[in-house]
């Protein structure tokens, strides 16, 4: 057997014609436009691929993000509520405490009127405001200021301290049914001096009784009272910067007894709580004793009133003089019913404010003239001006007749 043999075809080598004709298959595969089924392959080859069930995740993770913002700007705005109601309930509570502080100190009088023969004008406010010695006992100022909303006046009436006075029967009949001391002076009995009635009432009663004897003094209706002690009218000038005031005369006086002791000179001068103290209790050096320190402390309580009335001391000292108010004065004024005349203050002009004392005369004790106390009231609270006297000749009263 012969051996087997294996043959290789051989490839014959690439001539220049067969490398050109190649190359021109390879160009027309590439430039050639492909079949629609070739096209379409390869449009979905070049798309990404989107999984449905990733769609709606992505969506239900869109509405928990806004879902989840939303509850974070509803717990902010929660937040802030809580804030402002907290800071709004401890407002509340510090008002609610001003007011329980404020109305606590009103006195508890027990002591009622029978019959009251005062009619109540409806646009005149009067106050009755009594000024004490630091015991509370004496009322050494006893005013009445009588403010009309229409228009706009206020008018000051101060009554001396001295004056006589006599206790209303009720007054008498509710001392004696408490085994409390009446009064008897000159033969009279519950005759006594307007100052002493603070001191006669007893506690609970002593502003009580003292506004039913100013109504029965000045036959009006007084609708509140204000008790200041000296302490509360120091406090009172420091808290609005002192006052602008000039002293007449020179006031000298010391009484170690009352630790009292009043050292000012004449001319205009800045006040302070102390210093004006000693201008308003200073009387034993003036000819008129009481009659000129009320027209001292008058003069005195209208630039005081000037000086709280203007708007840069109300925004300045408004805290000292809420402080004072409540520390250092008492009165049967609610806080809901000062709120409502508050807005009255703006409207205070100082021209329309007036200063007067009862007409009378007197020594130890001062008696008041009954005929031009009625002129004074209806002048001042009633806006009725007094008819002047008008002198007339022999000739013109031949006339007349």
């Amino acid at each position: 057997m012969g051996e087997k043999r294996e043959y290789r075809r051989r490839r014959r080598p690439y001539d220049d014609m067969d490398m050109e004709l190649r190359q021109r298959q390879v160009r027309r595969r590439q430039t050639r436009t492909p079949y629609p089924e070739e096209q379409q392959r390869v449009v979905y080859e070049e798309q990404t691929y989107i999984d449905p069930r990733r769609v709606a995740q992505g969506r239900r993770m869109s509405r928990r993000k806004a879902e989840q913002k939303k509850r974070r700007r509803r717990s902010i705005l929660i937040v802030i509520a809580l804030i402002l109601l907290l800071i709004g309930a401890y407002a509340a509570a510090k008002v609610w405490v001003m007011m329980d502080k404020w109305d606590s100190k009103a006195e508890n009088s027990d002591f009622v009127v029978s019959t009251s023969d005062q009619e109540k004008v409806e646009e005149i406010i009067n106050v009755a405001i009594f000024g004490t010695d630091e015991d509370g006992f004496r009322a050494d100022v006893n005013m009445v200021a009588s403010f009309n909303t229409k228009t706009k006046d206020l008018h000051f009436i101060s009554v001396p301290r001295d004056t006589r006075v006599t206790m209303t029967d009720d007054m008498i009949q509710y001392l004696e049914d408490n085994d409390a001391y009446v009064p008897n002076r000159n033969g009279v009995y519950g005759q006594c001096k307007l100052t002493e009635v603070h001191a006669y009432a007893g506690n609970d009663n002593r502003c009580t009784f003292s506004v039913t004897m100013l109504e029965d003094l000045l036959d009006i209706k007084i609708d509140y009272y204000v008790k200041v002690d000296l302490s509360a009218f120091r406090e009172i000038v420091d808290a609005v910067g002192g006052v602008d005031f000039n002293v007449e005369d020179r006031l000298y006086y010391v009484d170690p007894y009352q630790d009292l002791y009043i050292d000012l000179y004449p001319g205009t001068q800045h006040l302070d709580g102390e210093k004006a103290e000693q201008l308003v209790r200073f009387r034993e050096g003036y000819a008129q004793k009481d009659l000129k320190r009320i027209e001292v402390q008058q003069q005195f309580i209208q630039a005081l009133i000037e000086k709280v009335c203007s708007s840069e001391t109300l925004m300045n000292n408004l805290d000292d003089l809420v402080k004072v108010a409540l520390d250092c004065t008492e009165s049967n004024i609610s806080v809901s019913e000062a709120l409502k005349y508050v807005k009255y203050v703006k409207d205070l002009d100082p021209a329309k404010i007036t200063s007067d004392t009862v007409p009378g005369e007197g020594g130890s004790y001062y008696d008041i003239d009954e005929e031009g106390l009625k002129e004074l009231i209806d002048w001042r609270i009633h806006g009725i001006e007094p008819v002047e006297d008008v002198q007339m000749n022999d000739d013109e009263l031949t006339t007349n007749e």
